[in-house]
Order: C-alpha cells, then sequence, then structure tokens
C-alpha cells in the first residue's frame, strides 16, 4: 500500500517489534514514543547544535544576542519557563521566528521541557 504513495524502498521486519527486542536491540517504550524516535533520529542524522544550560545562561549574562522560544504548548510554558523565553509552540515557530529574531546574528534557543520538541520545533 505504501508503493501507492511513492514509497519505493520498503522492508518488513521478520518477526516484528519482538523479534529486534530479542536480538538485544534497543526499543523505545512510553508516551508519544514515534515522535520521540524520530526527534532523536534527526538529532543524530543532522548533529542537531546544542549548549548546555550554563553555556546559555552565560551568554545571556554577558549581553549576548540570545532569543529563547520554548516550542511548548501555553499552558506548559505557563507552568514552567525559562526567563525572557517566548512561548512558541510546535509549527508556530517556523511562522513566528522572523518576528522574534530582528537580527540574523541573534543565537535563537528553542527548548522544551524534554529535548523532542526543541529538536523538532
Amino acid at each position: 500500500r505504501l508503493a501507492q504513495f511513492g514509497y519505493t524502498r520498503l522492508e518488513i521486519l521478520d518477526g516484528g517489534i519482538g523479534a529486534w527486542q530479542d536480538a538485544g536491540y534497543e526499543i523505545f517504550s512510553g508516551v508519544n514514543v514515534p515522535s520521540k524516535a524520530f526527534g532523536e533520529f534527526v538529532e543524530q542524522e543532522y548533529e542537531t547544535p546544542r549548549l548546555p544550560a550554563t553555556q546559555v545562561k552565560a551568554k545571556i549574562d554577558a549581553g549576548e544576542k540570545v532569543v529563547i522560544l520554548d516550542s511548548r504548548p501555553m499552558v506548559e510554558f505557563n507552568n514552567m519557563s525559562i526567563p525572557g523565553g517566548s512561548c512558541c509552540p510546535g509549527a508556530e515557530l517556523v511562522y513566528r521566528v522572523s518576528d522574534a529574531v530582528e537580527d540574523p546574528d541573534t543565537l535563537v534557543v528553542v527548548n522544551c521541557a524534554g529535548r523532542t520538541r526543541s529538536i523538532i520545533g
């Protein structure tokens, strides 16, 4: 069925995820697993830039041009956020980043409560 949508390189894992696990390979479990696994793939494959919190804080304290965009929904942002950050959930980031960042030399830091939403946006 996927071939009908243009996918040409298709394989089926013999034995399914159980066989994968039985072979000793890592599996993901929990909430929103497909999106988290995708985020981890993107981070590793494309080497998403990242900074430790201490470096971000040092840059802010030094007066460097830094904009913090929090990719979580407003309810999560209101519960806990980095001081000076702006709520810019999910796909809104693409539309709002140019309004939030006037100078192209500004460091844009995208954060979330974990890491997946900051990797993907």
